[in-house]
């Protein structure tokens, strides 16, 4: 009888573990896809407040200390330094606050700016990486769209998802 009991009860508890198991897959695959959308909602932060070039919201997809390597391989450190860089760019600050070349100034005023692609890989549950292939149209310097990848780590951060770093690699274009 008792090895009756010790029988029913291994089978049981490896029935409950297996259920477990399956439960915890479709539960973590319901997570994936969750941190996934809310990942790419981060990023898509990028873009949407680039298109409406409103560059407090900018700043806002990006954590405090971030760092954002941009198309010439200038570092920029911290939320504040890339937002101001990128407010000069779109014409809503003055030179006085960014030591970018003052010809840069305004070139995104008018430009729209879409990621074409963009793929996901978690290193972590609180940390992704992420590469974006974009396109700029309207920027002063071409008429031709511009086009590169970005390579973009994000991170949550108490339920939010902050940009952290991002390298901005341009394909080669013809400017003025």
């Amino acid at each position: 009888m008792v090895n009756h009991w010790i029988m029913w009860q291994s089978r049981f508890c490896s029935a409950v573990a297996i259920i477990a198991v399956l439960s915890y897959g479709s539960m973590g695959e319901a997570q994936d896809a969750a941190a996934t959308a809310a990942v790419t909602r981060a990023i898509n932060c990028f873009s949407d407040s680039w298109n409406a070039h409103d560059m407090s919201a900018f700043g806002q997809c990006f954590a405090a200390d971030a760092d954002f390597v941009n198309d010439t391989g200038r570092l920029w450190k911290g939320r504040t330094v890339i937002q101001k860089n990128h407010a000069f760019m779109h014409g809503a600050i003055d030179a006085a606050e960014v030591t970018m070349p003052p010809l840069l100034y305004g070139i995104c005023k008018a430009s729209t700016f879409k990621f074409t692609t963009i793929t996901t890989r978690f290193l972590r549950p609180d940390t992704c990486v992420a590469h974006g292939a974009w396109q700029i149209t309207g920027d002063t310097r071409t008429a031709e769209p511009r086009s590169g990848m970005m390579t973009i780590i994000v991170n949550n951060d108490a339920g939010h998802w902050y940009i952290t770093a991002l390298q901005n690699t341009e394909i080669p274009r013809i400017v003025k």
